[in-house]
């Protein structure tokens, strides 16, 4: 199948449309799922072969499961890039939706981030649902168009959640091509994807914020939304409720109002307004907005009878009133709304404000008009209306919304699902849209005020209101009372009962045709209207008029009008015709003219109406000076007075009446040049101005339509330019701050815009006659212009700053008619003519419009405007003015982002001028603008813009056209300075991938031509520059190691792009860094050292294996450099050592794979230099990898809390290291690193023991203190000796917290010698004397609990290795247990596993992948306590020197060997294990790894007889505490109730029956000696026991009567039993026991030893307790694979000198008194069983015992228990003098069984390096009298005899060839200087 595979040509990506599961066949076939992307690359047979896009893993698959999709191939061959054709939103999606799906998981799911997690699924779901719609293909454009955007904003959201990377969109949205654009293009896409970011909700959804800002009708319009959810009110019958607007400080409505027809049940009578009653107000402006009163009034007319009578009312009642429905006032409700409109534009999408609103009533009817103030004002005069016992309401949802209504209409399409009503706003919106044509009459109906005409009470005044024509006729259908009601022929107004003065405010809308507007005129009729069925007939008795048009042409006046009030005969009134009142006065004036009194009409002199009008129309003017212009031809005579008033005239009339205006202004400068010409001049430059304001920018368009189709005027050019010239030359000939000639240059873009149109109109027309006159005319024009603007007077500034604005606007029209290339001549010479350093602001500002104008983009033109647009662009960014810089960088950005386009023609010529001219200048300016300016990026982008542009010949004639190598050095050094600060500085946001990747390619890309320069200029003889060369191999490896290029930190997909796109750019700089570096003779690369190697060790330290290969030899180079030089490499050592640290633990860098590397590659390349090797390279070179190893396992674990004591004992082995190599700074840089963990941690003395180290190296002299030596804690410190001292008080304060007075007492005295004798500072003497008091007191009467000790294991692959497979000793905190410390292991691991046993793991556990640990309780061996011996030293004192500086240690394990039927004391066979210590304990750790043990196994009776000794030294040890303290009888009682009252297990008989018989004599004839020696210890014990008994007796109170009778029952018993008659009388002297018998058997009352007299059996016993250690032996063997010891053998292992260790010692003081042990905490756990696999359990001991502070011991029970545990498990030597202390108590003794099964050892730790000697410990004085027999620990007085164990006592010859044996060397141990063993004691306790 092979040999026909072919490369593919159309099938290039396809989907799996199928599972495709290859079982069972070779690895090249490639799985796939369904779904998966794959790219083909060859096909064969009906078989693909390519690569799945998702795992990139190669292989072959069927083509029948690939579904192809069309592709783009880019790069074709090896390396080809294949992309799917298709909608570019389709393929990111594609993309980027399986890499959200893994980060979403992880980064939210996994941290427990639920909300976010749920947030972005529903974002995902929203983006696959769009992803299928734009699939689908089915939407219109424009939506989808929207639908891409908000896909975009959503994904733009997602990255920026998920921790990806910002993609660049262009303005709509899509993504781009990075390498498509300019650098400063990207930088403004990524700008505003940015913005884009900030502008989502927490959906993703776009806020646009952006829109107003580019849509100026969104800044202009506005409107309010309102909808009425519910009407809760029982008016009874049918009524209207209006809603409008209403500014309460203004007093009036500002919109038309809303109304809706209620009936009687509440319900909307048009039924489709139900659920949908609501309106738009629109046409609000900004002004609006600001309203502070604003109110939305929702008023309710009763429609009904006059008075409203219930339904429940009698018949009668009812059908005898009127039938006519009369609008009867009822209630109001108020919302104000000001909160609402002064809500920010930017909130969009806000919710509807809802509210429920009280409906109140009225006290008057008087006061309806005015009830919604009243309201506002809370002045009482209205009330609360209730329905059915619960307050009216109305519900309504206000909402304000912006932009034209078309655009609100399309962001909002549920609002407008149906059709909404709309409201508009009383008078003329600030925006007047083109084609907005109106012709709306608004009348408010103010007031009246009327006469009673003889009756009796006030009328019920009724006003109708009809438009009526000149003939009489009423017009049908033009009124309109409000929004969505229908339109009325006649109005009829609101009845207010009984009221003459009534008070309305009713608004009314007249929609009047335009053509009868003028020939129209409004009537108003008044009548009573009675509620009397009778009377019900209307009755008019006054009318009054308004006519619309005035006697001048002009509308009705905007205002108020009080109307005459005139009376008709009542057979008229409803045929009255208006020849009747039409040419009587209708308004009254202060000329009150002559009014007929009677006749058919007749004025009332005592009545007035009053109402408000307001025209809006655009088609009809209340201006006089309009209408004359537009009537021009019928009044010539005031033409010159009508064209001035036209400029007076308001812009809202100009605007109704554009086309008709210009029409009228070019007619007269046709037809009356000469006399108006320079005023119609003038009048087109004011209307063109005034379009220019925003609020009618809109007609703007209109004008342009007016121009391009309606505009005639083929000879106003000439006139135009005349007037143009004439203006120019005018304000250069008289220069004066004429706001003329500024409106002049205002409008100049229109006025060409006339002038190129009536130039072709005419050139139309005559066949383009006179063309070349026109040119000329035009050169000439502009030449004046040029004029203009050369003149340096200050005068002219406004006018030439209003030229620089306006003149880009002419370009595009003046090339209508003229070549670019002549043109861009003119424009050239324009901005020629402004004098230099003259209106700078307005020049670029036009430069500006001329570079993004299409003149630009003609090759031609740039080549005539570059050179101009270069020089001005220069001298702006090199001056000094930094407010022009960035319009300067803007032109800039526009130029190159023109150039960098492929459309525009030739561009090698222009990128020549900017590099010449600019390049320079720019980078100048971005190396002095500050990095946190916002202009920075856009320069920046503008500095690698120009380089991107830079071919291979523009790099080589510039570099090469320096007049000066002083000025290319200054270049080259700009250069390499500001490449550098952009890589190590963070030039841009991290997630800005594409700009930040672009600009490291184009750094690339200047780099390889700096360096050829920088080669060929300066690396020979003299020009060699040191700097500079510097400088370039900073950038460069600085370069390669920006997190940026790091492509193992990226996603595959991101990995995947870069390469395809730029490759590996740290392969290509380190390349050419390394030939670079080659190239230097030897010479110049010891310009370099030291300081080289930090830069080449962070370029080695890059994760690419490629790079390391290459640059890992380099330091060979440096090395041979160096020692070719000095003979020695020291500083490329030390740099190298430190620069290695600061990288891997500072800066993370560096693996295990760069360590592989390391060692074979430079002990490879030293290996070839003999010098070098001899001068210790290959030594530096190991020691440099362990060094690299040690940084390794301290980075990766000092991020983490749960590994402190991994992180502890990696710090303590790089300041071991470093101790060793002696780098003092970095010494001191790692003590504080841990005692700040030993702090955290409150390990006070460990902390203190770490800050001791540091004052080792301080002296008490006056130095300064070295820069490494400055603590951030010590920086008040100005010499080391203030150093040293405030070290040292904290260390005393630290071991003071730790309880470690001793260890403080040495330091305070050092202290008071300081002050005492070389400062003499006695203050502060006296306070360090009162600390030393405060010590020695707390030492003998401050409780502290003796620290346990246990022997910890870490077995397995799964720990580091500096605790793989290594053993240590951990040091407990007080009072911490087996439990505790067992679960504070576990807390740090929590993955290990406790081994449940004590015998040394296999080697399955070695190599393990996972973790185990292993734990057992060790005892401590003192070896310093001889100084004791003969004291009376009290036990808080003598405590503390035997369980602290500590560097040995003891574990007893019992094996049980021999048939069970030998017993279980004849076969308990105790295997004893001494473990040495690194350095002695507590040190600056809390733990310290094991270098050496030795084992020995005891028989089961040399067991037996350690028993028996340590039985009768706890006796002899109990009954001297009591006779000292009478508080202390207990323990005394308790352990000889134990031994004479034995219940358990037999008590001596055990040894009777297994060791005393002639059988186990004939079978062991060489232990005989040992059992005549136990039953001299037995005698012994019943002398020790007679002594207890006496002080017993003497002490103990009447309670304990009986109790006492029975030990001396027992006591006889055993006296008989094991003392002879004439041994009892040698020893008591028979009789009872007294003080003087007791002395008579060697011991005084005091407890002290007597020298002549005292038992030979004691004397012998003790005697066989002095044992050489060196006895103990050592066997690693594993116990199941050894063959079980005698008694006597023994084997030898070496003991590392302890002198050796590198960890400081303690220092020696005082004791404490501890208290009672207590059991242990927790649960328990790690607990291993002691005995061996086949013997049987111990018995369960008590599982209460007492405990007291003091040396209290436990109960009988407790004692005999323990006693009988004593036989299967002792532990201990003896190692002070004349005493045998208990150091092997079995921990057994204090666990139950389940913490016994439990029972296991954790803790490992790494050799330490050599550290000073501690100083010797204070000695006793010999005049102190002599101590009491040593008080032993509670343990060891609460446990059985056989927990104080010392060496077997054996046979003379025995012990003679065992010394012999013990004292041989191993050949592992070192020769010099060997290991001092452990001494025990050769003096017995009856001896002390």
């Amino acid at each position: 199948m092979a040999d026909h595979w072919r490369p593919t040509t159309q099938a290039k990506l396809g989907v799996a449309i199928y599972n495709y599961d290859p079982v069972g066949k070779p690895p090249e076939f490639l799985r796939l799922d369904l779904g998966d992307t794959v790219q083909i690359q060859e096909e064969c047979a009906g078989w693909y072969r390519g690569f799945s896009l998702k795992t990139r893993q190669k292989g072959i698959f069927p083509a029948s499961f690939i579904h192809l999709k069309q592709a783009l191939v880019k790069n074709n061959g090896p390396t080809e890039v294949v992309e799917g054709v298709q909608d570019p939103l389709v393929q990111e999606l594609t993309q980027l939706l399986p890499e959200w799906g893994e980060l979403w998981q992880k980064r939210y799911f996994m941290e427990d981030r639920y909300g976010m997690f749920v947030t972005i699924r529903k974002v995902i779901l929203e983006l696959i649902d769009i992803r299928s719609q734009v699939l689908a293909s089915t939407l219109p454009l424009d939506d989808m168009k929207k639908l891409k955007s908000r896909a975009s904003g959503k994904i733009d959201w997602g990255n920026k959640h998920m921790g990806l990377d910002l993609v660049p969109r262009n303005e709509d949205g899509q993504s781009v091509d990075e390498k498509d654009v300019s650098m400063v293009a990207l930088h403004k896409m990524h700008l505003r994807s940015t913005q884009r970011q900030i502008d989502t909700n927490e959906r993703g959804t776009v806020i646009r914020r952006g829109r107003f800002s580019a849509n100026r009708l969104s800044e202009l319009l506005h409107h309010v939304y309102f909808n009425m959810a519910a009407f809760i009110c029982n008016v009874g019958e049918e009524s209207e409720i209006q809603v409008a607007l209403f500014d309460h400080r203004e007093g009036r409505y500002f919109s038309e109002r809303f109304i809706e027809r209620i009936n009687r049940h509440g319900m909307p009578s048009n039924l489709s307004h139900l659920n949908n009653t609501c309106c738009l107000f629109t046409d609000l402006g900004n002004n609006d907005l600001k309203r502070e009163e604003a109110y939305l009034v929702c008023k309710i007319i009763r429609v009904g009878r006059m008075t409203y009578v219930p339904p429940s009312s009698s018949s009668s009642t009812s059908s005898g009133a009127s039938k006519e429905e009369f609008r009867r006032p009822y209630g109001c409700a108020v919302l104000n709304i000001s909160q609402l409109l002064s809500v920010s534009r930017e909130a969009e999408g806000q919710e509807p404000k809802e509210c429920q609103l009280d409906i109140y009533g009225f006290e008057s009817e008087a006061d309806f008009a005015e009830l919604h103030v009243n309201i506002i004002k809370k002045n009482g005069k209205y009330k609360a209306l209730q329905t059915d016992r619960m307050s009216a309401k109305v519900h309504v949802a206000v909402r304000l919304l912006h932009g034209s209504m078309a655009q609100v209409r399309e962001e909002n399409p549920l609002l407008f699902r149906s059709p909404v009503p709309t409201a508009r706003k009383l008078g003329f919106p600030d925006v007047i849209m083109p084609g907005d044509i109106r012709n709306d009459l608004y009348i408010t109906l103010v007031s009246g005020d009327f006469q009673r005409d003889g009756k009796k009470s006030h009328k019920n005044v009724e006003v109708d209101v009809c438009v009526v024509s000149e003939n009489g006729r009423v017009l049908e259908d033009a009124i309109v009372s409000g929004v969505a009601s229908d339109k009325t022929t006649t109005y009829k107004g609101v009845v207010l009962y009984h009221q003459n003065t009534p008070v309305w405010e009713d608004v009314i809308k007249f929609d009047i045709p335009f053509d009868q507007f003028y020939t129209s005129h409004l009537r108003f009729t008044f009548y009573h209207q009675s509620k009397e069925a009778s009377k019900a007939l209307r009755h008019g008795f006054t009318l009054a008029y308004v006519p619309l048009m005035q006697d001048d042409g002009t509308t009705l006046r905007d205002g108020t009008h009080n109307l005459f009030m005139y009376k008709c005969e009542a057979s008229l009134h409803r045929n009255l015709e208006p020849s009747s009142y039409a040419r009587l006065p209708w308004q009254q004036t202060d000329n009150l003219p002559q009014l007929p009194a009677k006749g058919v009409i007749s004025y009332t002199g005592r009545e007035s109406f009053q109402i408000r009008t307001l025209v809006c129309s655009t088609k009809l003017t209340q201006n006089v000076d309009l209408l004359g212009l537009l009537k021009w031809r019928q009044q010539p005579d005031r033409l010159e007075d009508s064209l001035r008033g036209l400029m007076r005239v308001s812009g809202e009339e100009i605007v109704k009446f554009l086309q008709d205006t210009f029409d009228a202004l070019f007619a007269i400068l046709d037809e009356d040049a000469e006399r108006s010409g320079r005023l119609v001049f003038q009048c087109l430059v004011f209307i063109i101005r005034l379009l220019g304001d925003r609020k009618f920018e809109h007609f703007r368009s209109v004008l342009d339509a007016y121009i391009q189709t309606h505009f005639s005027g083929a000879m106003a050019h000439q006139k135009l330019i005349e007037q143009l010239k004439c203006c120019f030359d005018s304000a250069r000939t008289q220069p004066t701050t004429d706001s003329n000639n500024v409106r002049v240059m205002q409008a100049l873009q229109y006025i060409f815009k006339f002038i190129i149109k009536s130039r072709l109109l005419f050139g139309r027309a005559t066949r383009g006659k006179g063309a070349q006159e026109f040119k000329e005319s035009l050169c000439e024009l502009f030449d004046s212009f040029n004029s203009l603007m050369g003149v340096k007077d200050d005068g002219l500034l406004a006018i030439q700053a209003a030229g620089l604005q306006h003149f880009s606007a002419i370009i595009q029209e003046v090339l209508k008619i003229m070549e670019p290339d002549e043109f861009a001549v003119i424009i050239k010479q324009f901005i020629d003519s402004v004098p230099k350093n003259r209106l700078v602001k307005f020049k670029l500002l036009c430069l500006g419009h001329i570079v993004n104008n299409d003149i630009f983009r003609h090759e031609e033109c740039r080549h005539i405007l570059m050179p101009m647009l270069g020089l001005q662009l220069a001298s702006h960014i090199k001056g000094q003015v930094d407010d022009q810089l960035p319009k300067c960088f803007e032109i800039l950005g526009e130029i190159l982002t023109l150039l960098h386009r492929r459309d525009v023609g030739k561009s090698f010529e222009n990128i020549t001028e900017i590099v010449n001219q600019l390049l320079i200048a720019v980078l100048n300016r971005v190396a002095a603008i500050e990095r946190n300016a916002s202009l920075w990026g856009h320069a920046v982008a503008c500095y690698i813009s120009i380089l991107n542009l830079m071919t291979d010949k523009h790099f080589h004639d510039f570099l090469r056209n320096f007049p000066s190598k002083h000025l290319l050095v200054e270049f080259l050094k700009g250069s390499f300075e500001a490449f550098y600060g952009l890589v190590t500085s963070g030039s841009f946001p991290p997630d800005w991938s594409a700009m930040i990747t672009r600009l490291n390619h184009t750094i690339m890309t200047s780099m390889k031509f700096f360096s050829e320069s920088l080669q060929t200029q300066f690396q020979r003889g003299q020009n060699f520059n040191e700097p500079l060369w510097k400088l370039y191999f900073d950038v460069c490896i600085a370069f390669v190691t920006q997190p940026a290029l790091q492509l193992e930190t990226f996603t595959a997909s991101k990995r995947n792009k870069q390469m395809a796109m730029y490759g590996d750019m740290r392969l290509t700089i380190s390349s050419r860094v390394m030939s670079v570096w080659n190239s230097l003779v030897m010479e110049q690369k010891q310009l370099f050292l030291p300081w080289i190697v930090g830069p080449f060790m962070d370029l080695s330290l890059v994760r690419e294996i490629e790079i390391r290969r290459v640059t890992i030899p380099v330091f060979y180079d440096l090395m041979l450099c160096e020692f070719l030089q000095t003979g020695d490499y020291r500083q490329v050592a030390a740099e190298c050592i430190d620069k290695l640290d600061v990288h891997v633990s500072g800066a993370g860098k560096g693996d295990n794979e760069y360590m592989d590397l390391l060692y074979p590659l430079l002990s490879g390349l030293c290996e070839q230099n003999r010098e070098l090797v001899q001068a210790g390279a290959l030594e530096f070179v190991e020691n440099l990898t362990q060094l690299l190893g040690r940084l390794l396992d301290f980075r990766n674990l000092q991020d983490g809390d749960d590994y402190s004591i991994s992180r502890m004992q990696t710090i303590f082995n790089l300041l071991q290291y470093y101790q060793e190599t002696e780098r003092e700074e970095m010494v001191i840089r790692y003590i504080y690193k841990l005692s700040s963990l030993h702090l955290q941690a409150n390990n006070y003395s460990e902390a203190a023991f770490s800050l001791l180290l540091h004052t080792s190296i301080l002296k008490w002299e006056d130095l300064p203190v070295s820069a490494h030596g400055e603590i951030p804690s010590y920086r008040s410190a100005r010499s080391e000796y203030e150093l040293k001292e405030l070290i040292f008080k904290d260390i005393i304060e630290y071991f003071d917290k730790g309880m470690l007075w001793e260890c403080a007492i040495p330091l305070c005295k050092e202290l008071a010698l300081q002050c005492e004798s070389i400062t003499y500072d006695y203050e502060q003497l006296s306070e360090i004397h009162k600390k030393i008091s405060k010590l020695y007191h707390d030492i003998m009467h401050t409780v502290r609990g003796n620290a346990e000790y246990y022997r910890v294991g870490f077995y397995g692959a799964g720990f580091p290795p500096f605790l793989r497979n290594k053993q240590f000793i951990f040091r407990g905190k007080q009072y911490e247990r087996l439990g505790e410390f067992n679960h504070f292991l576990l807390s740090h691991f929590p993955r290990a596993q406790p081994l449940n046993f004590n015998t040394p793991p296999g080697e399955e556990y070695l190599t393990i992948e996972g973790m185990h640990i292993q734990v057992a309780k060790v005892e401590p061996i003192a070896d310093d306590v001889e100084r004791f011996a003969g004291m009376n030293i009290a036990s808080s004192i003598l405590d503390y020197y035997t369980t602290n500086n500590i560097s040995h240690f003891v574990l007893n394990r019992p094996v049980r060997r021999g048939p069970k039927s030998a017993g279980e004391f004849a076969t308990m066979w105790v295997e004893r294990t001494v473990y040495i210590t690194a350095s002695r304990l507590p040190g600056m750790l809390r733990w310290c790894e094991i270098v050496d043990e030795k084992r020995i196994e005891i028989s089961p009776i040399e067991n037996a007889m350690e028993t028996m000794v340590n039985k009768n030294k706890e006796l002899r040890m109990l009954r001297l505490r009591a006779e000292k303290n009478p508080a202390q009888l207990n323990p005394l009682s308790m352990a000889l109730n134990g031994v004479l009252d034995a219940a358990v297990q037999g008590g001596l008989a055990n040894y009777e029956t297994s060791f005393f018989t002639e059988e186990y004599s004939r079978e062991h004839p060489e232990h005989i000696p040992i059992i005549e020696e136990i039953k001299e210890l037995i005698k012994e014990q019943v002398v020790i026991l007679g002594e207890g008994l006496d002080v017993h007796a003497r002490l103990a109170p009447e309670a304990l009567g009986q109790f006492h009778k029975r030990m001396e029952q027992c006591y006889e018993e055993m006296r008989s039993k094991y003392l002879p008659q004439a041994e009892r009388r040698s020893l008591s002297g028979g009789g009872s026991r007294t003080p003087e018998r007791a002395r008579s058997a060697g011991m005084t009352t005091a407890g002290t030893p007597t020298t002549a007299s005292g038992s030979p059996n004691t004397r012998r016993s003790m005697q066989r307790m002095q044992v050489d250690n060196r006895h103990s032996v050592i066997d690693t063997s594993p116990v199941s694979s050894r063959r079980p010891m005698r008694s006597g053998t023994m084997a030898s292992s070496p003991m590392p000198d302890r002198s050796s260790s590198t960890q400081l010692n303690m220092y020696s003081s005082a004791p404490f008194k501890p208290p009672s042990p207590k059991p242990p905490r927790g649960p328990p756990m790690m607990a291993a069983d002691p005995s061996a696999d086949d013997q049987k359990p111990p018995p369960k001991p008590p599982k209460k015992r007492n405990t007291t502070v003091d040396d209290s011991a436990m109960g009988s029970s407790a004692s005999s228990s323990r006693q009988s545990l004593a036989s299967t498990s002792g532990s201990g030597f003896v190692n002070m003098a004349g005493l045998s202390a208990s150091i092997g108590s079995d921990t057994s003794s204090f666990l139950d069984d389940k913490q016994l099964s439990m029972f296991s050892p954790v803790g490992t730790r790494a050799p330490m390096g050599t550290n000073p000697a501690p100083p010797p410990p204070p000695h006793g004085t010999a005049a102190a009298p002599l101590p009491p027999p040593p008080v032993v620990s509670p343990a060891a007085a609460a446990a059985p005899a056989l927990e104080s164990v010392v060496p077997p006592v054996l046979p003379k010859k025995q012990r003679k060839s065992m010394s012999a044996l013990g004292s041989e060397k191993s050949s592992d141990v070192p020769s010099e200087d060997p290991q001092p063993e452990p001494k025990f004691s050769s003096q017995t306790s009856s001896e002390v």
